[in-house]
């Protein structure tokens, strides 16, 4: 019963966004003495291998070649039947491959984590889904909005998605600053994956209807529509009023030279740009989507509806016009408050660690009653 309970990892990469972000958390605040953790990287190593290897955490890095690649997932299975886990736990596009090649090496205890309200998903990955779901021992939801979708998406009973754990910060690394930075100009921010679900295009074209004086919008990330969102930023003739940043690696930093950041998501799973921005301080804006609804209310930030490019823009005017008002600032402790009470990665690394325990001592009970 003192045995280290062996968990390995199974994702895409360690790119620039929320759920690697997470993990690489999870995996630095994971009790070493109790777990043994490993790490299958299926696609590339991404920007955030290199934080990781400061973890001494074994990682194995493969190489997709094509959209369905037979081989890459046989190098999961050979690798999982050298590691020998107890515990697989999938994410991202780890989901099929990770749960395809653990069930093959007869690993009994598969999870996964859902990290996003899917309306992009092909059929095809959807059905996929569905098939390698049944042998997942559980899927935990980082909101309830998400559980709610996986349920309908794929077809889960109630037993399936009754788990629900927050993805969490390092709150250390986002240090709260309720006065903001002044300057000439009012900095505004947003931080997120370049594509239609971030809803940059919106923001962009409510930009250009408010054309806010001595005010500048810096955006953060990169992704498929980067050269679209350029040229519309090209057309509107705001170029020294709007830049897109690229990828930032000091994110802290970003959120700290900020008087307003804001989140225009068409959906979300959670938005945890929004948070770490609301940790750091930073008045929020941002769409009433998903599980981004469930953490942004009007008591900590201002909420527009989603998708819908006036009611962003008039949201935008009044969140600019009162930004050193008493209520911009009590929505400030408002969402730092509820932050520290909900969303640090203490309290996810507890969750997820009694799941580990739960799933293992189950099976080990199984093993021995035999």
């Amino acid at each position: 019963m003192d045995k280290k309970i062996k968990i390995t990892y199974i994702m895409p990469s360690l790119a620039r966004g929320g759920a690697e972000r997470f993990l690489i958390d999870l995996l630095s605040s994971l009790n070493r003495q109790r777990f043994e953790p490993s790490l299958i990287l299926f696609k590339e190593k991404g920007v955030g291998y290199e934080e990781l290897s400061l973890l001494n955490i074994p990682t194995i890095v493969l190489e997709k070649r094509s959209k369905i690649d037979l081989r890459n997932i046989w190098q999961i299975y050979k690798n999982l039947k050298e590691i020998s886990p107890d515990i697989v736990h999938t994410q991202l596009g780890g989901d099929i491959r990770g749960r395809l090649a653990a069930k093959l090496a007869k690993i009994k205890i598969i999870i996964s984590t859902e990290q996003n309200i899917n309306h992009n998903e092909d059929l095809g990955r959807r059905l996929a889904k569905i098939i390698t779901s049944f042998w997942t021992k559980a899927i935990v939801a980082i909101t309830p909005a998400v559980a709610t979708d996986m349920k309908k998406r794929y077809l889960l009973n109630d037993s399936k998605c009754q788990i629900i754990i927050p993805n969490g910060l390092p709150l250390n690394k986002f240090p709260y600053q309720e006065e903001r930075p002044q300057g000439l100009e009012i900095i505004v921010g947003a931080v997120g994956r370049l594509n239609k679900q971030k809803g940059f295009d919106n923001l962009i074209t409510a930009w250009q209807q408010l054309r806010p004086e001595k005010t500048k919008l810096l955006i953060a990330g990169s992704g498929p529509e980067e050269k679209y969102l350029k040229q519309q930023i090209k057309k509107t003739g705001l170029e020294t009023k709007i830049s897109l940043l690229g990828d930032v690696a000091d994110m802290p930093s970003f959120y700290q030279s900020l008087n307003l950041f804001i989140m225009p998501s068409r959906w979300e799973g959670q938005g945890i740009a929004a948070l770490e921005a609301g940790a750091s301080g930073v008045p929020v804006l941002a769409s009433a989507s998903d599980g981004l609804a469930e953490i942004i209310q009007t008591d900590t930030a201002w909420v527009c509806a989603k998708d819908q490019v006036e009611n962003l823009a008039t949201t935008l005017k009044d969140a600019l016009s009162n930004l050193n008002s008493e209520e911009a600032k009590k929505r400030q402790r408002n969402l730092r408050d509820l932050i520290v009470r909900n969303f640090s990665i203490t309290k996810s690394t507890e969750a997820y660690s009694q799941l580990y325990e739960k799933l293992w001592q189950k099976n080990y009970e199984n093993i021995t009653s035999k």
